[in-house]
């Protein structure tokens, strides 16, 4: 029924479109690193440089389903399907290994307010659920179509949720998460504030400052095992601050981004204390009422560089999708999100849609 659902969408909204309007709605896909781990720290989000009008307020509604299947070379599913997820043999690396199966639903409900001609107050909810999914016989089918190897997934059982961090130098397991919930948590809020640099009629250039609280239930909670790094919790614990670009063409926009993420307590114990964020996208109108929407995001790893394997690699995901104007002020978007780079510190896919308006 849901597979139903979306594809009458994507065969009715174009009918249902409108001219395009507000400028406010002229903006990338607000769409972060998607590697779950990340999402206990405050991330770099994809924004505009220009600001929201002052006094008006650019609202959104957001809906992703994540599906992951990725491990280290080192866990005793490598080469035995009906291995345990929760093992792993011994490593040269002091850092970490990973087995990750599963998939992660999130919603988000955005408020952006122009406070004034150059200050923009941001106010993101987000809540979160871990289940076992039905995306696992899409995806393999996804990967065989395009000749892209399933990791031998296909042999293992479909639909799981296994989630296990293990400490390469205590040879214990420092997260796990195995027990699916039908219903969501608050997983985070996040305040942020983008000031103006610079605007003219086609190119703005923008600061963003933003940190997260409100997030104890993915920090804390989720963890089915109590390390001694999980005991304290503070608000505000973590930020996020960067620079943004855009600018506008004739038939195309522009937009650019660099960003460093402090992330203090956030993650695991020898994860970096700082994430570095790149980003580059493009939209380019195809008529009236649409837009085609392209995005580069590459980020670093949450893992130490000293792993024998590739999980401190840098990742980069690639986001893509359509954007409809339904209205002068609001605007309705689907799209995906795939991994370009490889390694276990990546995602599969990622499905989304957005429903955005100003008022």
């Amino acid at each position: 029924m849901k597979k139903i659902i979306l594809t009458l969408l994507w065969l009715l909204l174009p009918s249902l479109a409108f001219a395009r309007g507000n400028e406010s709605l002229n903006r990338p896909f607000l769409v972060g690193p998607q590697y779950p781990l990340l999402f206990m720290s405050t991330t770099f989000e994809p924004d505009t440089a220009f600001p929201v009008e002052n006094g008006k307020i650019y609202s959104q509604i957001s809906f992703t389903n994540l599906n992951t299947y990725v491990f280290t070379d080192n866990s005793d599913k490598v080469d035995n399907p009906t291995g345990d997820a929760s093992q792993f043999s011994e490593s040269d690396s002091s850092g970490y290994s990973i087995y990750i199966d599963g998939e992660i639903d999130r919603r988000y409900f955005r408020i952006y307010w122009g406070w004034s001609d150059s200050v923009e107050i941001q106010l993101t909810y987000r809540d979160i659920r871990f289940v076992k999914g039905n995306l696992d016989s899409t995806i393999e089918g996804f990967h065989s179509t395009f000749g892209i190897g399933n990791q031998g997934r296909e042999q293992t059982d479909q639909d799981l949720l296994e989630i296990y961090v293990h400490d390469n130098e205590t040879g214990e397991n420092v997260l796990v998460i195995t027990q699916p919930n039908d219903s969501f948590h608050q997983e985070s809020m996040t305040l942020g504030l983008k000031f103006n640099l610079r605007k003219t009629s086609t190119e703005a250039i923008s600061l963003i400052f933003s940190s997260n609280f409100g997030d104890r239930y993915i920090e804390r909670e989720i963890n089915e095992v109590n390390p001694d790094y999980g005991s304290e919790y503070k608000k505000f614990n973590d930020f996020n601050y960067g620079l943004l670009y855009s600018s506008l063409f004739p038939d195309w926009t522009l937009h650019a981004g660099f960003s460093v993420a402090k992330v203090g307590e956030s993650l695991l114990p020898k994860s970096p204390e700082e994430q570095y964020y790149f980003f580059l996208g493009a939209s380019w109108e195809l008529g009236s009422s649409t837009d085609l929407l392209i995005q580069v995001l590459e980020y670093s790893s949450p893992f130490p560089e000293n792993n024998s394997s590739a999980i401190g690699s840098d990742a980069r995901e690639i986001t893509t999708g359509l954007r409809w104007f339904l209205a002068d002020s609001a605007t309705w978007e689907m799209g995906f999100t795939e991994n370009q780079s490889q390694g276990p510190q990546n995602v599969d896919i990622v499905f989304f849609s957005n429903l955005g308006w100003v008022f």
